[in-house]
């Protein structure tokens, strides 16, 4: 199968995952708290510094959560740019929202390779990653999907994943999400109601 055609394929899988999460969290929403799916929870990680990251270090500011990995050809630069443009059209900084990617590609991002991908789209981006227990721990926690695709005519690969951004409050809990390739007026909205911005 060609690369092309496997890109072709990943993105209709993103839209679809996209979709379906954004009807899930619709959904989610009307039921009674005991009837709820938890999404998010404790976890251990390690940051572009080595140091490490936990569920206690979200809390403090809201925070826009994106699983993705730094070979990621469009879905995982895309949705970054995205996110520093709806920032910037409510003059947000990292007081205000902090904004985490999460590896789903420990076996080649390591913390270095992390910081030099994300420093490309901003010195407060916190980029997180760690053996590939933390990260199947962490994807567990919010239903996150990847797994590995390979291109006959390459040693490369590809990595497929769900490509929801997720929103948490000050105290690291779940409060929607924004789905990949949504518009920018809504995600700013959501973004608004996020951090109780009037207006």
């Amino acid at each position: 199968m060609s690369l092309a055609r496997v890109r072709l394929i990943l993105w209709a899988l993103v839209l679809i995952v996209g979709l379906a999460a954004t009807v899930f969290t619709l959904y989610r929403q009307t039921l009674p708290d005991s009837d709820r799916v938890r999404i998010g929870g404790d976890f251990e990680m390690v940051n572009t510094k080595g140091e490490t990251f936990t569920q206690a270090d979200l809390k403090g500011e809201p925070t826009m959560m994106f699983f993705g990995y730094t070979f990621c050809p469009d879905v995982c630069p895309t949705t970054l740019y995205e996110s520093n443009v709806w920032r910037q059209a409510l003059d947000l900084n990292s007081e205000d929202i902090k904004t985490v990617f999460v590896s789903v590609d420990p076996e080649r991002d390591t913390p270095e390779q992390l910081d030099a991908y994300l420093g490309s789209f901003g010195e407060d981006i916190i980029g997180l990653t760690g053996t590939q227990a933390q990260v199947d721990a962490i994807k567990a926690k919010y239903g996150i999907f990847s797994e590995k695709v390979t291109d006959e005519d390459s040693s490369d690969y590809l990595v497929n994943h769900t490509a929801t951004l997720f929103l948490l409050d000050e105290d690291g809990q779940f409060a929607g999400t924004i789905a990949y390739g949504e518009g920018k007026e809504s995600a700013v909205a959501k973004l608004k109601r996020l951090l109780k911005i009037e207006g």
